[in-house]
């Protein structure tokens, strides 16, 4: 996607899985949404592991909130920091 997240789908029977690796910010977070939306074509249930994810800020939060609520998708495996600035916000996006 860019130098700072790399973005990467595994196709399964059952959910597939996009994983998010590095840094979510104001600089990528509408590309991200937009990728994720394409995804939609892959598989109708996704799961977003943001296990990979070292830092994020408010603008990739409402990315991610923003395609969870498009559709049948799971957020997992946050890290405490992400975990923490979502509970910051009041949302209770992650899995």
């Amino acid at each position: 996607m860019d130098n700072i997240l790399q973005v990467t789908c595994t196709i399964n029977a059952g959910p597939s899985v996009i994983n998010l690796i590095g840094e979510i910010d104001s600089s990528n977070s509408g590309e991200l949404l937009r990728t994720l939306t394409e995804a939609r074509y892959i598989d109708d249930h996704l799961i977003i592991d943001v296990s990979g994810v070292t830092f994020a800020d408010v603008s990739a939060i409402r990315a991610l909130q923003s395609f969870a609520a498009g559709g049948s998708a799971v957020i997992r495996n946050a890290r405490p920091q992400l975990n923490r600035l979502v509970d910051l916000l009041g949302l209770g996006l992650f899995d």
